[in-house]
């Protein structure tokens, strides 16, 4: 998929976070960055609703749910904020399994 599309964000799983790491390392224009940032909304809320209603595939605790969710809100601003994606990739790998 090309960078100036969003990415639909349909689970939390480790392929979807490399995907998005994987895209927004690569991402270099302000526009590409809100995309990134876009997405990351998507993974937060997910996450969000995961922490409080438990991990629909039972991988994870609430504590690693938690955990994930502040991951990605610091990647969120990296890239949003500050304009730095390639940090905010590398900080979202953090958040793999």
């Amino acid at each position: 998929m090309d960078l100036d599309d969003i990415l639909p964000i349909e689970n939390f799983s480790d392929l979807t976070i490399q995907n998005l790491a994987d895209r927004m390392q690569r991402s270099n224009s302000f526009e590409q960055y809100v995309y990134r940032e876009s997405e990351m909304d998507e993974l937060w809320r997910l996450l969000d609703v995961a922490v409080r209603t438990g991990d629909p595939d039972g991988l994870r605790s609430e504590e690693k749910l938690r955990m994930m969710r502040d991951i990605v809100h610091k990647a969120h601003d990296l890239v949003g904020m500050e304009g730095k994606p390639k940090e905010a990739a590398e900080t979202l790998r953090e958040a793999l399994i």
